[in-house]
């Protein structure tokens, strides 16, 4: 197919928030379109194709409008129907421009008839003012305003605004799909920006996160965090870091909870996560640090975890990034136990691939695996790797012998 007809939908996808205050009312684009458009990601048979897709910023109801400098009609090959594609992941009440100028302005007033968000607010939190040409005659000594909200399917309104702003899972979350309603354990923490309107408070969609629970015998549950992504808009502001631990706070004060859990987190989640759980862990002072050995001591381990309600792998994983801020580079017994007991964990997980190796094979490659996990753990304390930690250790024939070749082990 000719190039000139074909466009990139990621591109041709044209976001707005409108409404929210600048400069977050600015034009953005989606991560991912392959769930409306296909897997190539690309449209054919138009020339300037732009797929408007503006949003309130409280109730997010959207308003579409797809414009184009030419469309291919003398083509045998299929013209894709990007207005049927999009409607089709849409809710049904899609406004025109002129309603949903209305329904911002309507908004804006704040005030009795103006959105609120859905649900309990249980936090607040302030950000600086973004640096903004639009900002330059307004006082930007005065921070903007944000709350975080819970919500369940028994929230009054909260399904139909729901319904509005899942279509973003699928532009921002790889792999997402909508929340099946049926489904009774979901609950979900949502973020807005407070303005002041003329009559009363005026909210903007900032980012969600939904979780569900399960059951845990013999009378807890388990709950696993789905979905969560902060509008690029407000990303780099640290609202993540806010709902992260919010909701890591609500959960720790429920007694009914006995783990959190993530489900297929991304590169970039999972660095959120270490760096609020490792401020979180080293907040608690002598309790946490006091037990971090090397070795840590397994009994206090296993107990800690049931208290901090983390995952197995990534109770783990801060143990040994906190470990890794208090190791003393001038002690090498302490380097090399710290090695051992990381190595020991990879080597537990991996037990089964690493047991197909040669004897120094396996070695090379757990010390390989080492290296690597440690630096990703240097890159979020920013602490400087001493070269005696990653020394490699000689190759003895009786592996067993060797401190840094565990019988046992686990995975990363």
């Amino acid at each position: 197919m000719s190039t000139k007809w074909t466009c990139n939908a990621n591109e041709a996808t044209c976001l707005r928030l409108a409404g929210a205050p600048s400069p977050s009312d600015a034009l953005f684009h989606p991560e991912f379109t392959y769930p409306i458009f296909g897997e190539a990601e690309a449209i054919y048979g138009y020339n300037g194709l732009h797929m408007n897709l503006a949003f309130a910023s409280g109730t997010l109801v959207p308003s579409l409008e797809i414009t184009y400098r030419a469309k291919n009609t003398t083509t045998s090959a299929k013209v894709d129907d990007v207005e049927q594609a999009l409607r089709g992941v849409l809710p049904p009440d899609v406004a025109t421009p002129a309603e949903l100028d209305a329904i911002v302005a309507r908004d804006a007033q704040g005030g009795p008839g103006a959105f609120t968000p859905p649900g309990t607010k249980i936090a607040t939190y302030t950000r600086a003012r973004p640096k903004s040409k639009s900002w330059f005659w307004s006082n930007s000594s005065t921070p903007r305003e944000y709350a975080i909200f819970h919500a369940s399917w028994d929230t009054p309104g909260f399904q139909a605004w729901l319904k509005r702003a899942q279509i973003f899972t699928l532009f921002f979350i790889e792999g997402a799909s909508y929340v099946d309603t049926a489904e009774k354990n979901w609950e979900f923490y949502t973020v807005f920006e407070r303005t002041d309107g003329p009559s009363g408070d005026v909210w903007h969609f900032v980012g969600y996160t939904s979780l569900y629970r399960f059951w845990c015998w013999p009378k807890n549950t388990r709950v696993r965090l789905s979905q969560f992504f902060i509008l690029p808009p407000y990303q780099r502001q640290r609202h993540g870091s806010e709902l992260y631990g919010t909701v890591y706070k609500c959960l720790l004060e429920d007694a009914s909870v006995c783990e959190l859990t993530v489900e297929d987190p991304s590169e970039s989640f999972d660095g959120l996560r270490d760096t609020c759980d490792l401020q979180y862990l080293s907040a608690q002072g002598a309790s946490v640090t006091a037990h971090l050995g090397p070795p840590v001591d397994a009994t206090w381990s296993a107990q800690a975890r049931t208290t901090y309600k983390l995952a197995p792998r990534q109770w783990a994983r801060v143990l040994e990034m906190l470990g890794l801020l208090h190791l003393n580079p001038d002690e090498p017994e302490q380097l090399r136990a710290y090695r051992q007991q990381i190595k020991k964990r990879i080597y537990n997980v991996n037990r089964e691939v690493l047991a197909m190796l040669e004897p120094e094979e396996r070695v090379a490659k757990l010390h390989e695996t080492f290296v690597s996990v440690v630096d990703e753990y240097a890159e979020i304390t920013g602490v400087e790797l001493p070269e005696a930690l990653l020394e490699v250790p000689p190759y003895r024939k009786r592996s067993t012998d060797s401190s840094d070749a565990p019988r046992k082990a686990r995975k990363l």
